[in-house]
Formats: C-alpha cells, sequence, structure tokens
C-alpha cells in the first residue's frame, strides 16, 4: 500500500510542474495533497515496520523530497516561479532517483533504535530543505537580476505590487533557520553517537563533513559583519549546497560512513 502511495504522489508531483504556473490556491492544493499522499505512504511503513521508516535508500530519497516540498509549501506566497521551480525541482529529482532503489521494508539495526536517532535524521533533511530555498533563491538572483530586491517582503505573495519578492532576505531565512535546526541536529546526533558507538564524535566521513556544514553555514549566517562579503551570499547559497549534497549524498551513499545505507 506504501508503494501505491509512492506512485501516486510521484504521478501527482509530475503533474505540479504544470500547475507551479498557476495561481496559488492552485498550486498550493494540488501541493497540499501531494504531501498528504507523501505523509500517508511514510505512515504505513512506520506501522509495518513500527518505527521511522528511514532505514535504507529509497526512503530517504523519498524523506528528503518531502521536506522540500514541506518548504516549498511554506514558501508557496513566493510568486517567482524560477524560485518555486527550482526548488520543487530538487525534490522532485530526489523523488525520481527513490524510485530507483529496492522499495522493500527494512527493519532498523540495533545502532538504529534510539529516540536521538528518530529527532537527528528527519531534522537534518529539514535544514537541508532550508539550505536548497536559499539555493533557489540564489538562482533566481543570478539569472532574473530585476527580482533581486524588491517592495513587497519575502513570501507575503502582496499582488498590489509587482512581484519583486527579496531573493537576498530568502537566502538568509534558508541561512539561519537551517543554521539552527542543524545545530539541534547536530546536538541530536552526538546523542545518538553516545549510545551507539560510546562517543559523541568519531572520525568517519559523515561526522566530519557535517563539521564542515556546520561552519560553513556558521560563516554565512555571520556574513553582515563583513561589508565586503554581503555581495557574495547567493555564491556562497550555491557552495553551500553543494557541500550539503557532498555531506548528504557522498558520505551517504558513496563513502565507506556509519551513516551508509546497504
Amino acid at each position: 500500500m506504501s508503494i501505491l502511495c509512492y506512485w501516486l504522489s510521484f504521478g501527482i508531483f509530475t503533474a505540479y510542474w504544470y500547475f507551479n504556473l498557476t495561481d496559488r490556491r492552485t498550486r498550493s492544493t494540488v501541493l497540499a495533497v501531494g504531501l498528504g499522499v507523501q505523509l500517508l505512504a511514510v505512515l504505513l511503513r512506520a506501522m509495518a515496520i513500527e518505527y521511522l521508516p528511514l532505514t535504507n535508500k529509497f526512503e530517504s530519497f523519498f524523506g528528503f523530497s518531502i521536506t522540500v516540498f514541506i518548504v516549498l509549501y511554506i514558501y508557496r506566497g513566493v510568486e517567482v516561479p524560477l524560485y518555486r521551480t527550482v526548488l520543487f525541482g530538487v525534490g522532485y529529482i530526489f523523488l525520481v532517483a527513490a524510485a530507483f532503489w529496492p522499495k522493500d521494508l527494512s527493519y532498523p539495526p540495533p545502532l538504529m533504535l534510539t529516540i536521538w536517532y528518530v529527532l537527528h535524521v528527519p531534522l537534518s533533511f529539514m535544514c537541508y530543505a532550508f539550505w536548497t530555498s536559499s539555493l533557489a533563491a540564489a538562482t533566481v538572483y543570478f539569472l532574473q537580476p530585476e527580482l533581486r530586491g524588491g517592495s513587497s517582503p519575502a513570501g507575503t505573495g502582496n499582488t498590489s505590487d509587482p512581484p519583486r519578492e527579496d531573493m537576498i532576505a530568502l537566502i538568509d531565512k534558508g541561512f539561519l533557520y537551517g543554521m539552527l535546526g542543524f545545530s539541534i541536529s547536530m546536538l541530536f546526533g552526538g546523542l545518538w553517537g553516545y549510545v551507539a558507538w560510546l562517543s559523541y564524535f568519531l572520525w568517519d566521513a559523515k561526522v566530519v563533513w557535517s563539521v564542515i556544514v556546520w561552519l560553513f553555514y556558521s560563516t554565512c549566517i555571520h556574513v553582515d559583519h563583513w561589508p565586503a562579503l554581503r555581495p557574495y551570499k547567493p555564491h556562497m547559497a550555491v557552495a553551500g549546497f553543494i557541500i550539503m549534497m557532498m555531506t548528504y549524498v557522498g558520505t551517504s551513499f558513496l563513502i565507506s560512513s556509519t551513516h551508509s545505507f546497504g
């Protein structure tokens, strides 16, 4: 049944490529329905294994796509099609990628059987999704210079003025929300590490890259204190996304790591 929900959500989000260019109410409804079906799939898999269904490649990619679509729904009022398209596109790529992995249920190994894992992984994905939002805003900044800043606050969807959302404000929000959440996530991860491996820190590829990500986005949220660096926020959003993908995909799937999925 969960696989049926996956393919149903796949169809809904494929149709969203069209609805993304429609009015706010219509596209928001389609997005909400797709998210509802995705969350139902997660619930069904969770009930089947009696645990958080983030134990294999399929569930990891599927789970990350959910968080990206949640952030897209949060910023559904941004009336800049390119921003929505890039953000949605990243989530859709991972939704498609999930289809290429085995979809069988996987029961968690003993190392995952702790509340700290349950708190650590979903929160990390949400942070990745907010940083993906920063990437989308940076893309608009580079490709549509006329939308780099404007009179309407980001995300308000004010139709009385031209849709000139402040892309820098969106980049900053992604930096900040992602950084705050990731700091908490790393705390949960350290507690998970202590429960699983009797160590808060391991010289492991995933852990080291996570520290690199944390240091990078720590710099990003303090850029305003260095006037010379302020114009480079969009560049940092792109660089941060690349580092983040290395941390998530590279260390979890390509490099031997304690976070690798079998």
